[in-house]
């Protein structure tokens, strides 16, 4: 690269992570801020426990104020990791935006086209170091993500925890039509613990509930030696039985309904395995994961088609009215960042997923292709 690339690279660069600290810290501020009597709580709670009361003895205010602060940075570091990748887009056309504001006032550009150069050169660092921060979230999505995924669906209560045990699972329908919850379910265990099944008629009407404290998967079915089944036709019910539920809701198919509430934050060979797993299962949850699947690629190219759309109404020959330029590009460097997450995540109608992600990059391209073509220089 030359001198003035590298110059170039360098300013948008450094706008990249002012932009990103500014960003970071002001939604890690104002959440601990809510937040802070939970974190104060829970750093209260960590001292010994005194065996005449069971209550965790006081600690003093210099320890329990560094618990707190441990406690938010031990919340957030894996939230910020995710919240890179969300707000990716906005950030490279902020920070587009900064540079070429800057050069522009300095008087820059008119030095740059003075030697003979056309604002293409000014372009090329920018998007080459954008290409290189969306292959540094590409890296984060595949290799980082994955391995803190289950710290990622902690709640204010769950701050300071690495063992979050078994994860629930929502309602779900098997193979007879019956709905199924579970509270919790360890997967290592083939163990379900406050399971609810409810019967249900050809119609969907419920017919009868079956609750149990645990069971546990057989081979074929989940056993529960002591269960309640209530029928909703007002015969009377029976409790403390054995149960025994045949149904295609195996511990292989609670986990990919348990890890599909967070697929984005898994790799791309994780999400393969969970598909070929839910093979011949639940239409609605394969399409979900291949939407989170491919949308990442469709999401990388919107983000890069956003940041090219968006510079010619920053990058000008002359110095403007600022607040007037950046009325006009933020709308149109939102929308399309905007209307490229929802078409990578939202679904269409008769359209596979794997198509319809890529709807976004297909409307984009041409505006950019057409915007890079004829750039005012």
């Amino acid at each position: 690269m030359s001198i003035l690339d590298r110059y170039i690279a360098k300013q948008y660069l450094i706008n990249i992570l002012v932009l990103v600290t500014i960003l970071f810290s002001f939604v890690v501020t104002i959440d601990a801020s809510i937040n802070v009597d939970r974190f104060w709580d829970i750093a209260g709670a960590s001292g010994e426990i005194d065996p005449e009361t069971g209550e965790p003895r006081p600690i003093g205010i210099v320890r329990q104020s560094t618990l707190t602060v441990l406690l938010i940075a031990d919340l957030w570091w894996p939230r910020l990791l995710q919240l890179f990748n969300l707000m990716l887009g906005v950030i490279l056309v902020g920070a587009m935006g900064f540079t070429c504001s800057q050069m522009v006032r300095h008087r820059e550009t008119v030095a740059i086209l003075a030697s003979g150069q056309s604002l293409r050169r000014v372009a090329k660092p920018i998007l080459i170091v954008a290409a290189g921060m969306i292959a540094l979230a590409q890296f984060n999505q595949e290799a980082i993500l994955p391995t803190i995924a289950p710290l990622l669906t902690r709640e204010h209560r769950d701050a300071g925890k690495r063992d979050l045990g078994a994860g629930s699972i929502p309602l779900a329908t098997d193979n007879r039509n019956r709905l199924f919850y579970a509270r919790s379910f360890d997967a290592g265990r083939e163990r379900i613990e406050g399971f609810l099944v409810i019967e249900r008629d050809d119609s969907g009407v419920g017919t009868a509930h079956i609750t149990g404290d645990e069971a546990v998967w057989d081979g074929t079915a989940w056993v529960s030696p002591v269960t309640r089944i209530e029928p909703l036709d007002g015969r009377p019910a029976a409790a403390g039985i054995p149960a025994r539920i045949e149904t295609d809701l195996d511990p292989t198919a609670l986990t990919v309904i348990q890890f599909a509430g967070f697929s984005q934050n898994l790799s791309w060979n994780q999400i393969g395995r969970l598909l070929e797993q839910s093979e011949g299962g639940d239409p609605a949850l394969r399409e979900r994961l291949q939407r989170n699947r491919y949308g990442r690629i469709s999401l990388a190219m919107t983000n890069l088609l956003a940041l090219v759309i968006a510079m010619p109404f920053f990058l000008k020959r002359m110095p403007g009215n600022a607040v007037a330029t950046s009325l006009k590009g933020a709308p149109v460097a939102v929308a399309a960042i905007v209307g490229g997450t929802l078409g990578a995540t939202a679904p269409v109608p008769g359209v596979p997923p794997i198509i319809s992600v890529f709807i976004p990059v297909l409307v984009l391209a041409p505006v950019a292709v057409a915007v890079a073509l004829n750039p005012r220089t």
